[in-house]
């Protein structure tokens, strides 16, 4: 292979690359997949096109080959932590893996969530469903509060239970909620052992505009964008990333506006 040759495969490899991961930005996973494939076609041992075509099957709820192509990725590379979280994953799923299940979740953009200081946060679910259930979801999936009694839990598009909120940020918003107020909720991090949450205030009633949804010291809007683009769109999860500039519910300011 010449040097001409070799500067073309390369820069063909990256724009198809980037296709690739804008077409899963953009939810358009049939076409994710069959960008991936083609990248794999010319670039055998492409270990994130390998990924990158797992998580578009497994968003599309074909199990089949989202197993198929994570195991490709961890023959090409045993020691890949994503083929490995993946395959793990898969194999928590109880559903036949000859069924084909497109997900119901829709996903919601990061974007979405920035707004006005105090009208965004992110909590660590508590009670946790099993790893079956869990495995279902992904990053970036939107999902449903339900009031229980004084709590309120989180569950998936399937009316599936995922977990509930601290009792203290629970009991805030269910108190907001009967006064009125409309939030909205996604997936921002999840992990056999944590499942994280953003949630979104999108209506104040009148009668509670001097109430802040999420007290915190600080301002969610530019810290939050690279965290969530990274955790909720890129393909390749990365459980270690840092997410200690997204805006938090700060329990002690909560004290402050009750």
């Amino acid at each position: 292979m010449t040097l001409h040759q070799a500067e073309y495969r390369s820069k063909l490899r990256k724009e198809k690359a980037k296709e690739a991961i804008a077409l899963a930005m953009e939810n358009r996973w049939e076409e994710a997949v069959t960008t991936n494939r083609a990248i794999i076609e010319l670039f055998s041992t492409d270990i994130e096109a390998q990924n990158r075509l797992g998580k578009a099957c497994f968003e599309l709820g074909d199990y089949n080959e989202a197993r198929a192509a994570f195991t490709q990725a961890f023959k090409i590379s045993p020691s890949n932590a994503i083929a490995i979280k993946n395959l793990d994953r898969l194999n928590h799923l109880t559903t036949t893996s000859t069924v084909r299940l497109p997900k119901k979740a829709r996903k919601l953009a990061p974007e979405h969530f920035l707004g006005e200081s105090g009208k965004t946060g992110i909590a660590a679910l508590e009670h946790l469903a099993a790893n079956e259930v869990l495995a279902k979801i992904t990053a970036g999936d939107a999902v449903a509060l339900r009031i229980v009694e004084r709590s309120l839990v989180v569950e998936s598009s399937d009316g599936d239970y995922i977990g509930k909120l601290p009792t203290r940020l629970g009991m805030r918003l269910v108190k907001l909620i009967l006064g009125g107020n409309r939030y909205e909720a996604a997936i921002t991090r999840l992990s056999s052992r944590e499942v994280n949450v953003i949630i979104r205030e999108e209506y104040q009633h009148p009668n509670q505009r001097n109430i802040t949804s999420f007290p915190t010291h600080k301002d969610p809007l530019l810290a939050y964008a690279q965290a969530a683009l990274q955790d909720m769109y890129t393909p390749e999860e990365d459980e270690g990333a840092d997410n200690s500039s997204a805006p938090v519910w700060d329990e002690d300011d909560d004290e402050n506006d009750e």
